[in-house]
């Protein structure tokens, strides 16, 4: 989270691109409507300003074509505005910059050309007043508000020392110094803020979705043990009424324990399961790195299946070198394998074949294999496979799965610096393959 919402402390942008993004996206109504506001602002007082002078004073043709002209510009630049899109949120600020550049350019040339000796500290109270501007409610980003109100002071010190000095005009810089730095300072504070709320807003938002995904997990593993854990209870309790009230026979009671025997083992996985997700949510896991030999761990789960795997006549082949061994926690590193094999049991029809194989992946890793000749998946489900699903999949059999199993094999497999991925085809079957480093001698 803290990486996410690193900013530059002196230019004050986002550094990561995504997040200055977003934050110019959430501010762009607030900000083309303060341009909006400052551009109708401009033009009014241009408007209000020729009235004045041709009322007060004889009228002034050079007064009246540069507020005129202003005035026109200002209302053409404005019209721009309602071109502007979302997307593209940076021509409100080259649009902001652009005004405040003409404005302070076009009193330059006013003071220029007009030989009235009050019109000595005119310049430097117009510039006074846009630096305020730009610095408050023009809605400008700190670093371009930095940039235009610094144009125009030094282009003031410059242009009264160089082009057109004044006594009056000189005595001036102090105080446009003053109105500079409050105003830079003014900007820094303003767009920080803003920065600031925007980074509150969102780990709030990240805050809220993180509560509403865990109340959903919560309402899924409370239908997960009324219904999944329940069955097979109920089923059992049913049974055993039966055959003490003599209703089964001996080759009736075999038959259906068979079946029972299946859905229990099932059920003894998916209690395993749920009791080490809520283990790692509640309490979080210590993990123990230890020597793990791949080719005894499956030989070990081939073992524990063997029932399931004879009852589905499956056949499981085991390509691993006996001297292969990665360096991992044995009790998460077991749990993913065996979710993995089990899921592939379950969803391959009878009479088909699992395979485990191993290979080098790198220097330091190694890659291992399980895949099925089961029924596969599609798009939608694999885009959303290691997470508990909203609906149970259905498995061969009327085998059933909540996903939680997955849900563990992806987060148990990272937390032990590795990788899982899937590759799955409706009707072909389904390949995972984990990546894990190796043992360091």
């Amino acid at each position: 989270m803290k990486k996410l919402y690193q900013y530059n402390l002196f230019l004050l942008w986002f550094k990561k691109p995504k997040t200055e993004e977003k934050f110019n996206l959430s501010c762009f109504k607030e900000d083309l409507y303060s341009l909006r506001f400052v551009i109708i602002l401009g033009t009014a007082l241009s408007i209000i300003f020729i009235f004045v002078d041709i009322i007060r004073y004889e009228p002034d043709f050079i007064s009246i074509l540069f507020r005129g002209g202003m005035g026109i510009v200002l209302l053409m630049l404005g019209g721009l505005t309602f071109l502007f899109k979302p997307e593209r949120y940076k021509l409100t600020q080259y649009m902001g910059i652009l005004i405040a550049l003409f404005v302070s350019s076009l009193f330059f040339l006013h003071y220029h050309f007009n030989d009235d000796p009050a019109f000595d500290i005119f310049l430097s109270n117009i510039l006074m007043v846009l630096i305020f501007i730009i610095s408050t409610i023009m809605g400008m980003r700190f670093r371009y508000a930095l940039l235009v109100n610094s144009i125009n002071f030094l282009g003031y010190i410059l242009y009264i020392e160089n082009f057109n000095y004044s006594m009056i005009a000189e005595r001036q810089i102090s105080q446009l110094f003053v109105v500079y730095m409050v105003g830079i300072l003014a900007s820094y504070i303003l767009e920080r803020q803003k920065m600031l709320s925007f980074i509150n807003k969102n780990e709030l938002d990240l805050e809220v979705k993180k509560v509403e995904s865990l109340n959903t997990v919560k309402n899924k593993l409370f239908s997960i043990i009324s219904h999944d854990l329940r069955a097979p209870i109920v089923s059992l309790k049913g049974i055993l009424n039966l055959y003490q009230s003599n209703s089964l026979t001996e080759n009736e009671f075999k038959s259906i324990t068979k079946d029972l025997e299946e859905n229990l083992n099932n059920s003894s996985i998916l209690l395993d399961n749920l009791l080490a997700w809520s283990k790692s949510q509640l309490q979080g896991l210590e993990i123990k790195k230890t020597e793990i030999n791949l080719f005894k761990k499956f030989e070990n789960l081939k073992k524990l299946f063997k029932n399931q795997l004879k009852s589905k006549n499956l056949f499981i082949s085991i390509d691993i070198n006996e001297n292969d061994k990665v360096f991992a926690d044995r009790e998460t590193i077991q749990i993913a394998f065996r979710n993995i094999i089990s899921n592939a049991i379950k969803f391959t029809p009878h009479g088909g074949e699992i395979t485990v194989k191993s290979k080098p992946e790198a220097e330091d890793k190694i890659s291992i294999c399980i895949k099925d000749t089961g029924m596969g998946m599609s798009p939608k489900k694999l885009k959303n496979l290691f997470h508990i699903n909203n609906e149970t999949l259905i498995g061969t059999s009327d085998a059933s799965g909540a996903g939680i199993g997955l849900l563990l094999v992806k987060e148990f497999i990272e937390l032990n610096d590795g990788e899982v991925s899937v590759e799955s085809t409706l009707g072909e079957g389904t390949k995972f393959k984990i990546v894990l480093p190796l043992l360091k001698l």
